[in-house]
């Protein structure tokens, strides 16, 4: 049976020699992770985080499967005007730096969605290795000119850019209504992608923003005309509101990254819940509830049930033993 080994160069000149498993695969561009699952019929998974439980979790998700996977923050999260305290996205950017770095499979680092462009450029710097900038209602033009600037700003610093053409709509809980969006045209698709030069394309097929209990129905013509149209990889925003069935049909039609990160969050909270419903943590060595890892720790608990819902998207995304042919 042949046995495969990595060699790793270390300081001073050494070197360690790994048998294949134990070596740290570091941080690697999205477009060759998305390229390969372009190449191979399956979704690479970008799974939203806000914290450190909620990150570690997704890479607890892809090592446990032998996953490639794509981490990151929401930059329109990450930058909103209203947030109580400013955010530094250089510690952001170290956080997912180092985890990227220390994972047992292939990891793409994404700040998604921001239409701050100084602070896209700042996430570069931090140790993003892939940006997307998007802002409602913005023209066709508007956007040629702002991705050129990005991708050759990103290219320079050995990153990738994400773009979109056409609006999602968007789910609001709270009024039970959904925005208006617009369907991707394939020719403006097309054209934009010729002029920018971005890695990856994220379009509007039907999907729609934060859609949870309702799922969404896809437009799978559109995406037909899309993948003929346009060679570099097509994205799926709105993973969270997409049945499995038609999620697993569109990735066979082209699509090769899936967005998700609603579900995260209502796990996350879902989670809490049962917690404090369980356990009167009045009488709990506060510790033990957060802090300590153990058992009770809540933190632990949320970890691992964010990472076996990420688990159950990679299943169906089809990404799981892919790590290994990277």
């Amino acid at each position: 049976m042949k046995r495969y080994f990595y060699i790793q160069m270390m300081p001073q000149g050494s070197m360690a020699v790994y048998p294949y498993g134990g070596i740290k695969m570091a941080l690697v561009a999205m477009k060759v992770l998305l390229q390969h699952a372009q190449d191979n019929k399956y979704a690479v998974g970008y799974f939203e985080s806000w914290n450190l439980e909620s990150i570690l979790s997704v890479i607890d998700a892809a090592e446990r499967t032998n996953s490639p996977v794509i981490i990151g923050f929401g930059g329109t999260f990450l930058c909103n005007d209203q947030r109580e305290v400013e955010e530094n996205i250089y510690h952001y950017g170290s956080l997912g730096k180092s985890i990227a770095e220390q994972a047992r499979v292939p990891v793409a680092f994404l700040l998604n969605e921001a239409d701050c462009i100084p602070f896209l450029i700042k996430a570069l710097k931090a140790g993003f290795n892939a940006i997307m900038y998007t802002k409602e209602g913005s023209s066709i033009e508007h956007l040629i000119e702002i991705n050129k600037y990005l991708v050759r700003t990103a290219h320079f610093c050995d990153a990738d850019v994400e773009a979109e053409i056409g609006e999602l709509p968007t789910a609001e809980i709270t009024t039970n209504t959904i925005t208006e969006g617009r369907l991707t045209d394939p020719e403006e698709a097309e054209y934009f992608v010729e002029q920018t030069g971005v890695d990856a394309l994220a379009v509007a097929v039907g999907n729609v923003h934060l859609l949870e209990m309702n799922k969404c129905n896809l437009d799978f013509e559109l995406i037909k005309t899309l993948k003929k149209r346009i060679k570099i990889p097509l994205v799926l925003h709105g993973g969270t509101g997409v049945s499995e069935e038609e999620l697993k049909e569109a990735i066979q039609l082209g699509m090769c990254k899936v967005n998700v990160g609603t579900a995260l969050k209502r796990v996350f909270l879902n989670t809490i819940k049962d917690y404090l419903r369980e356990n009167n943590v009045d009488t709990i060595d506060p510790h033990e509830v957060i802090g300590k890892g153990g058992k009770l720790d809540l933190l632990v608990r949320t970890r691992n049930m964010m990472a076996d819902e990420v688990v159950r998207f990679i299943k169906i995304f089809g990404s799981e033993n892919k790590a290994k042919l990277i």
